[in-house]
């Protein structure tokens, strides 16, 4: 966990409460975390209001069969052909978190869910939750998606694929929030929103 995305997410739920709302957060498990070899920022959590309830899941990151792939030298082969499991580490995770928070949604009468990516799984259980439950979703993307340059794909198609996708989760939001008024532009131009329906919130808010 870290980053000035993240930062902005949590000082996003943090602000809810000024707004009337009651916010609960649902996140993997802090093992996961570390078997990942992702750094844990304990003062992030500290920036969170006390009372404010944590849950947490499993990732379902295939981590023994990661490593067996990785000394066999055949990851890749199975990169390219059980695509997007291998892709996204966090792939798996809304097969894991539906459960729970559909529980959560059903017990405390949530209204909104707020999802943030990457990890852009979490756009898979937001659209996943709206096929459940008559709640408005907002996705908030810290980085675009299937535009951004850092990611690589196995081939041409797995790119469509997740273009494919990306538009899917996307045209199912009630809300979108974007990092920049570059990517508002971009996704503007590709029809993925309305622009009533897209706000810029910058990584420094």
């Amino acid at each position: 966990m870290g980053g000035p995305g993240v930062h902005r997410s949590l000082r996003f739920v943090s602000h809810l409460r000024e707004f009337g709302f009651d916010p609960m957060v649902l996140t993997i498990k802090e093992e996961d975390i570390e078997k990942s070899k992702s750094t844990i920022d304990r003062s992030l959590l500290s920036k969170l209001p006390d009372d404010i309830i944590i849950q947490r899941v499993e990732s379902g990151i295939p981590f023994k069969l990661s490593d067996i792939l990785h000394r066999l030298k055949i990851y890749r082969l199975f990169w390219y052909f059980l695509y997007p499991y291998f892709w996204e580490r966090s792939a798996m995770w809304p097969a894991k978190a539906i459960n729970k928070a559909i529980e959560l949604i059903d017990a405390n009468n949530i209204e909104i869910v707020y999802t943030s990516s990457g990890p852009f799984s979490a756009l898979k259980l937001g659209y996943l939750i709206k096929k459940k439950r008559n709640v408005k979703w907002v996705a908030d993307l810290r980085d675009p998606y299937t535009d951004a340059y850092a990611w690589s794909y196995p081939s041409r198609i797995h790119w469509h694929l997740s273009r494919f996708k990306e538009k899917k989760w996307i045209g199912k939001c009630d809300h979108l929030i974007v990092n920049t008024p570059e990517v508002k532009k971009l996704y503007l131009k590709r029809g993925l929103k309305d622009e009533s329906k897209i706000t810029v919130i910058t990584n420094g808010f």
